[in-house]
């Protein structure tokens, strides 16, 4: 049973308003203590039906089962049935208990818990102890004849003051109770009233008073105990111990520091392997049963999935911890660190893989920069043989002038137009050609290389810009020209389809697959290769933006390579 699906729940911004209520109605029991005994029973039942609507011990992460609601009720019933003194004295300590051990991050909300400890403190020391152990003492009810209008009416304005106060309507860790500390809070309320009671017996003191010192010393004991520690064991204060002590969830969270800070993570592991063996030690802190994530690399789960469960999100990943047991404010705050310093280490990774692409192409540029006059030569050689070609009588040359005059025009006209992109590399434009045309030179080019060209042609009249795709297609058949020289025997295959709106080329062979680890990072990065830079379909993908056509590879297995340019929707 979900608390959500009830029709008992209450939004969680009226929890105060939840708690003035439970407060009053406690405090009309106490202090109108002369009411018929069925209207005080009905008044705690009241009192009790509040409570279970604004307890703070099931959240909505942890709803209440029907085995614990039985138990829950079992006891409730048991103080109504029973309903005395003691049993009162009793609840409230298990109140100032709970209210203690509360886990609350915005400081609204602390000053209202602490105002309701207040409250409950001044009702166990001014009305239960005194029911139960001065009442029948006329000389120790001396302090009753005391006008205690004034501490009613304050008792009574500070629940009242809680009406007019909203909280966040959000039920994440509202609901978490650290139970040492509230144990710890109820034994010392505890201590001073049982404590004032000595005094008051052994000094023959007036309650308030023996109260008030058994106060004092108590503070006096522990600012003591602040003091030597502060002077003796080099700590600022007792309060700092304490939350250190709420906060130390074992030496896991060192060790995970250290493994994850290894300088071998930086030089070996790339940023996505780096991310996975973070949350793979992430996983082996004891109190982590399991562990989700939602990364720019996918998602991921490791461990199993538990009820209780705490989701942070970093930047560019979303991880959600999953624990056995509560996850308090105390391990959120460390699951929430974890998870930024992972995800600072891999965006440190991120940008040192970017820095390494950078100067990869750095490399490269310096190196075509420095091809640039070697080009330029080769181009005026280019020029004067073509020029040579184009001025002598055919009567010389035979049937081989045209073809010559053909060919080293256009491979000249090509390398005139690159000589031009690496001095203006920023200014691209593309002049379009007949589809048929092009299809034809470029089956001339690799005429004598044992391609075969395959054609299903609807519009004669496409066209498609002449020096993109021959970029494109001649760098994915000399690329493939290259395997053949490792596998000789391999089939190589070209195949055009061409319709009124869409344009297709295929380049196949019949070899070996790429491995994963390149396939994965082809057209999106630099990768290693055994003939060149390894840059060269890196660079077709940039060429191909926002220029209406893509690359991909469509074929990656064995026999079956293939690569697909075509027009994009």
């Amino acid at each position: 049973m979900n608390l959500k699906e009830t029709p008992f729940t209450i939004p969680p911004k009226h929890e105060h308003r939840l708690l003035a209520l439970m407060l009053l109605s406690l405090q009309a029991l106490l202090w109108w203590g002369a009411l018929p005994d069925i209207v005080q029973r009905g008044i705690f039942l009241v009192h009790l039906g509040l409570f279970i609507l604004w307890q703070p011990l099931w959240g909505q992460r942890n709803p209440m089962g029907r085995k614990n609601m039985l138990l829950l009720s079992a006891a409730l019933l048991i103080f109504v049935v029973f309903m005395n003194h003691w049993l009162l004295t009793v609840w409230q300590i298990i109140l100032i208990g709970l209210m203690g051990g509360r886990d609350l991050a915005e400081p609204r909300d602390r000053i209202v818990n602490m105002a309701s400890i207040i409250v409950l403190c001044v009702n166990l020391f001014t009305v239960s102890i005194h029911e139960l152990f001065l009442s029948h003492d006329m000389n120790l009810m001396l302090w009753q004849n005391l006008d205690m209008s004034l501490v009613q009416y304050t008792l009574v304005a500070i629940p009242l003051s809680f009406l007019f106060i909203s909280t966040e309507n959000s039920r994440e860790h509202r609901h978490y109770i650290d139970f040492f500390h509230g144990l710890t809070l109820s034994l010392l309320i505890v201590i001073i009233g049982l404590g004032s009671l000595v005094i008051m017996y052994h000094g023959y003191l007036l309650y308030p008073v023996a109260l008030l010192q058994m106060t004092l010393a108590t503070a006096a004991f522990i600012l003591s105990l602040s003091w030597l520690w502060m002077l003796f064991a080099n700590e600022a204060s007792v309060s700092q111990v304490w939350s250190r002590h709420l906060l130390n969830i074992g030496s896991s969270f060192e060790l995970w520091l250290d493994n994850i800070g290894q300088r071998g993570h930086f030089k070996i592991l790339g940023p996505k392997e780096f991310l996975y063996s973070g949350f793979q030690q992430f996983a082996t802190l004891p109190w982590v049963s399991g562990i989700a994530w939602n990364s720019l690399y996918g998602e991921g789960m490791l461990g199993n999935r538990e009820k209780q469960s705490v989701t942070v999100t970093q930047e560019s990943i979303e991880v959600t911890v999953y624990s056995r047991h509560r996850i308090s404010g105390s391990h959120y705050m460390h699951i929430k660190l974890l998870v930024q310093i992972l995800e600072h280490f891999h965006q440190s990774k991120r940008r040192e893989e970017a820095f390494t692409q950078q100067a990869h192409l750095q490399a490269i540029h310096e190196t075509g920069a420095k091809l640039t006059h070697d080009i330029k030569n080769l181009l005026q050689s280019l020029y004067a043989l073509t020029s040579t070609v184009e001025t002598c009588p055919p009567e010389r040359f035979g049937d081989t002038q045209p073809i010559m005059r053909v060919q080293l025009s256009d491979l000249t006209k090509r390398l005139k137009r690159t000589l031009d992109k690496l001095k203006k590399p920023g200014n691209t434009t593309y002049s379009k050609i007949p589809v048929m045309l092009w299809w034809g030179n470029l089956q001339g080019r690799y005429s004598r290389r044992k391609v075969e060209f395959f054609c299903q042609m609807q519009d004669d009249n496409a066209l498609l810009p002449e020096e993109l795709f021959d970029n494109v297609i001649e760098n994915l058949l000399e690329n493939a020209l290259v395997k053949r020289q490792r596998e000789p025997e391999l089939a190589i295959e070209v195949s055009l389809e061409v319709d009124a709106r869409h344009i297709k080329i295929s380049v196949f062979d019949d070899g070996t697959p790429m491995p994963g680890e390149i396939a994965e990072k082809l057209m999106l990065q630099p990768v290693s290769s055994r003939d060149g830079f390894g840059i060269g379909l890196y660079q077709i993908a940039k060429q191909l933006e926002n220029t209406g056509y893509g690359l991909k590879l469509v074929s990656n297995v064995s026999g079956q390579v293939c690569f697909e340019l075509s027009s994009v929707e």
